[in-house]
């Protein structure tokens, strides 16, 4: 995503590493230069707004079982 996307980001919302649906998360917190992202492997990352290239809101890649 951009960055202007990435700044209009909200709490509670859904992202997807590279689009991959098996590798989603949500984001916990926003502030002005970066977003705080649970990811549902139990990993916490903050990504700066610059850096979400790999993060998508919607999913693009099917989750396989």
């Amino acid at each position: 995503m951009t960055v202007d996307e990435s700044k209009a980001l909200k709490k509670d919302t859904r992202v997807y590493w590279q689009g991959d649906a098996a590798d989603s998360g949500t984001i916990t917190e926003t502030s002005w230069d970066a977003v705080t992202i649970a990811w549902k492997n139990g990993q916490v990352a903050r990504v700066y707004h610059g850096d979400m290239r790999e993060i998508q809101l919607t999913t693009t890649k099917p989750h396989t079982v």
